[in-house]
């Protein structure tokens, strides 16, 4: 198989997000980049952190331990969860195409993030899972039920995250890589639908 640009039939969709269907079909290769959420996340928690720190340092300086004590606990907390959220983040970037996927280092400021990279063959992989993940559902609320699509890689391969998406269009991506990669869709998580 070559490189050239391989699309789906007409009428798939890549996503169909916020009730509106997006008219633009999956093609090999594709570039995917599931790093944005995880790089705000990790930017505020270091920035914030960088600050109280800061502020820390500023309050033994002038000798404020009233102001100190309270600074130097929300600075051990901070370090804590920015350096689970560093430790945990799942995002990746890079290039699928019909033999193998190209994942690029990730990478924030002079950071290596943990997390996959280099060239894998696609025979490599298993499956495509579609990880469906709940959230918040009242209205206005930022947020919500989403989903993520991974490749899934064999024992020795780590799992790529290729997409994020919302409101069911998860389901669809999915399908549509399986259907160009010739792997089998898996869906974890699903929502259970209760009926009254």
């Amino acid at each position: 198989m070559s490189d050239r640009p391989r699309a789906l039939p007409s009428g798939i969709f890549a996503s169909s997000a916020g009730g509106h269907e997006n008219n633009v079909a999956l093609t090999l290769p594709h570039e995917f980049d599931t790093t944005g959420v995880w790089r705000t996340i990790l930017t505020g928690a270091f920035g914030l952190t960088v600050v109280v720190i800061l502020l820390l340092l500023y309050a033994l300086a002038s000798r404020q331990w009233a102001a100190a004590i309270p600074l130097a606990l929300s600075s051990a907390m901070l370090l804590f969860f920015s350096r689970l959220f560093f430790r945990f983040q799942t995002g990746s970037a890079g290039t699928l195409t019909a033999e193998r996927i190209a994942v690029r280092p990730n990478k924030l400021l002079w950071l290596s993030l943990p997390g996959p990279s280099g060239t894998y063959a696609l025979d490599r992989f298993s499956a495509v899972r579609v990880e469906f993940r709940s959230g918040p559902v009242r209205p206005g609320v930022q947020g919500g039920p989403n989903e993520v699509v991974w490749l899934v890689g064999k024992p020795g391969t780590p799992d790529i995250a290729l997409a994020r998406a919302q409101d069911g269009a998860g389901r669809s991506v999915g399908q549509d890589l399986a259907m160009l990669l010739n792997l089998p869709v898996e869906e974890a998580g699903v929502p259970r639908v209760i009926e009254l």
